[in-house]
């Protein structure tokens, strides 16, 4: 079994999510355009983009991201098996890091996806097979026990009921549980066959404006 990082604190976790959400709400107000129809690598890129501004005073515009370091954007990772060429969408570290011995492999790992059922390459059976699948394979957060898969919602789609069935059949998914908001919920899924420890993914989909 691959040595584990230390998970981050469930606190630095709400505030990536509070984050998320601060920047998604700034997206609809500022580029709506984008988030009706534009791809996905260009929702990624805006929420990524605003993530990051700083105020008059030089502090963080997201709530929550005062002490964490600059957001990365499709920084390459090494994979459970050694590859090198793989790249989660976003990686959140805080400034405070005890216990971690390589930051590389340290941090909150999130996979972007769209998600609208009408569409083949963005139903919730692509999510799985092309971002669940990624953590479940030691392709992503290999060495850690926790990531984020990350939907903008296009068909209002809610995601514990919609994941229920395709998490049951597989992805070795341990647990599916609803989470404490609506547009959340959470997986665990074994990776003792990738020599990896089990991982957690929040999964936190992002619903268009009414």
């Amino acid at each position: 079994m691959a040595a584990s990082e230390p998970d981050l604190a469930p606190e630095f976790k709400r505030a990536i999510a509070s984050a998320v959400r601060w920047g998604w709400s700034e997206l609809q107000r500022r580029c709506p355009d984008i988030i009706a129809s534009g791809r996905e690598e260009e929702i990624t890129e805006r929420l990524h983009s605003v993530l990051n501004e700083l105020d008059e005073e030089d502090r963080r515009c997201a709530p929550g991201l005062d002490l964490f370091e600059t957001v990365d954007r499709g920084a390459k990772v090494t994979t459970s098996d050694g590859r090198i060429e793989k790249a989660p969408d976003l990686v959140f570290r805080p400034s405070y890091r005890r216990g971690v011995r390589n930051l590389s492999d340290w941090g909150l790992f999130v996979e972007c996806k769209i998600v609208n059922a009408t569409v083949r390459h963005h139903s919730p059976s692509f999510y799985c097979e092309n971002g669940v699948a990624r953590f479940v394979k030691g392709e992503y957060a290999y060495r850690m026990p926790s990531g984020m898969m990350l939907a903008f919602v296009r068909d209002r789609s809610a995601p514990y009921v919609t994941l229920q069935e395709l998490l049951k059949a597989g992805y070795a998914t341990l647990r599916h549980t609803a989470g404490e908001a609506p547009d959340e919920c959470r997986s665990v899924h074994d990776r003792s066959a990738r020599s990896c420890v089990a991982v957690e993914l929040l999964h936190l989909w992002l619903q268009p404006q009414d």
